[in-house]
């Protein structure tokens, strides 16, 4: 599956909670579909993407175990 084809699926699904059906979404441009994903993503609480490079990153290393 296209990555494309997984994203639109995806898509369709979350908008379905809103109550649009696949058809109005495929009619739908990509801004319009991200404006209602990211107003989902708000009304959850979901932390919105960072901008102008703010993002910190954080590497977590595992430790092995010793002699356990």
């Amino acid at each position: 599956m296209f990555e494309a084809e997984q994203n639109y699926r995806s898509a369709v699904m979350l908008l379905a909670k809103f109550g649009f059906t696949a058809t109005q979404v495929r009619a739908m441009c990509h801004a319009e579909v991200a404006a209602w994903i990211a107003s989902w993503q708000k009304s959850q609480g979901i932390k919105p993407q960072a901008e102008k490079g703010d993002t910190v990153h954080y590497n977590f290393m595992r430790r092995k175990n010793k002699g356990a």
